[in-house]
């Protein structure tokens, strides 16, 4: 099990001792755990292996849940719903494995908050998500009635399942301008339609095992913007569900306009460009990677990338092109893809190299999730004038 072992080899051993004699698992006298060599790796390893497969079962699974929250979404996702006495004993905890056990052995409440804010900024920007417009500063009611009806109008909604569970708590994010913003996430639990997998009834007998799976989605509304964040399936889906969520629980009726879209202006590439960028950012090197065009009636495309870090894309163009290349005119850009290179830091020790891949005309993977990934889009797009504004 390489989550089981990655979590092993990253939780000092105190931490992992008392996790694992939680369940119930005991281990010779001998063992130092203070050792700072792993030296009881091998005897822990052992020890979960011997458990019967239940009890193994559930430390995978509880390990897999631990290594889910160790990327930055996920450390900051720790952070953002601990307490403020958390946050402190999280921040002296050496690994990031350490404060996602840490977490999980004293709160596993905030622990599971932590998992559903991890899920939203994860799908935020991607294809489950949506924003849409609403007033600022909208007080959002959270007594029992109106999370009911909220629940009883998401069981209509989808007329799958009967069950529906609802959890809301406040966290905050930090904004792309690198600001804390304070929001409200509100998690739905609903029942889907009735399923079935083969399972081994008894020794020799195969049969159905009938189940009803249990589907996510989740609303954010920030005071400070007004904005109002759906992650479900079924894009058409998600305005309606913005309109009951701001019914229901904001006492205010929108009318479904969503956020407008970043627009990037790709024709900057057209000419080679200089990136510059500042020292205190810890940025070593951008380079323009690759360039997909299209020709000016769209009936055929030329994808040119650059290899080798001595010749850039528009001279690779001209070797090959010569007096036809495509960047002196009759092709537009559609895609771009760029190379930013950090310096290393305490966190990427030899570091850190982020592909950016632009499509036009709002078509991005960068995903605002991490530090590194809002400076660029924040900073460094509009600088380079890549961002050129703001559509419906």
């Amino acid at each position: 099990m390489p989550v089981l072992m990655r979590l092993l080899r990253n939780v000092p051993g105190p931490e992992l001792h008392a996790y694992l004699s939680a369940h119930q698992i005991r281990f010779p006298e001998s063992i130092n755990w203070e050792a700072g060599d792993g030296a009881f790796l091998k005897v822990a390893r052992k020890a979960v292996s011997s458990l019967a497969p239940a009890g193994r079962e559930r430390v995978r699974v509880e390990a897999e849940r631990m290594d889910r929250m160790t990327t930055e979404i996920g450390q900051t996702a720790l952070i953002a719903v601990a307490t403020v006495r958390q946050q402190d004993a999280l921040r002296h905890q050496k690994t990031r494995h350490a404060r996602a056990l840490w977490l999980f052995r004293n709160d596993q409440s905030r622990f599971r908050r932590a998992e559903e804010a991890a899920f939203f900024e994860n799908a935020r920007r991607g294809r489950t998500w949506d924003g849409f417009v609403a007033p600022a500063e909208l007080k959002l009611h959270r007594d029992a009635r109106r999370v009911r009806t909220l629940a009883v109008g998401i069981q209509r909604f989808f007329r799958e399942g009967e069950k529906v569970k609802i959890e809301l708590f406040d966290r905050n994010r930090i904004d792309t301008d690198g600001t804390i913003k304070e929001l409200v996430q509100v998690a739905v639990y609903r029942e889907g339609l009735s399923d079935s997998v083969d399972v081994f009834k008894s020794a020799d007998d195969i049969g159905p095992l009938i189940y009803q799976p249990v589907h996510e989605l989740a609303f954010t509304y920030e005071p400070h913007s007004g904005v109002i964040e759906v992650v479900a399936q079924h894009k058409a889906r998600r305005e309606e569900l913005a309109m009951m969520f701001a019914k229901t629980l904001l006492l205010h009726e929108i009318g479904g306009e969503r956020v407008p879209l970043r627009h990037y202006d790709l024709s900057v590439f057209m000419e080679e460009k200089e990136f510059d960028y500042d020292p205190e950012d810890g940025i070593d090197d951008v380079r323009l990677r690759l360039v997909k065009l299209q020709t000016m009636e769209g009936r055929a495309y030329v994808t040119i990338e650059a290899r080798t870090e001595e010749e850039t894309v528009h001279a690779v163009a001209r070797r090959m092109f010569g007096e036809r290349d495509p960047f002196s005119g009759g092709h537009l850009i559609i895609e771009v893809v760029l190379s930013v290179h950090f310096k290393p830091d305490s966190v990427n020790p030899r570091g850190r190299t982020i592909a950016v891949k632009l499509h036009d005309p709002n078509g991005s993977d960068l995903k605002d999730k991490t530090d590194k990934e809002r400076l660029l889009s924040e900073k460094y797009l509009k600088r380079w004038k890549v961002i050129q504004e703001l559509i419906d």
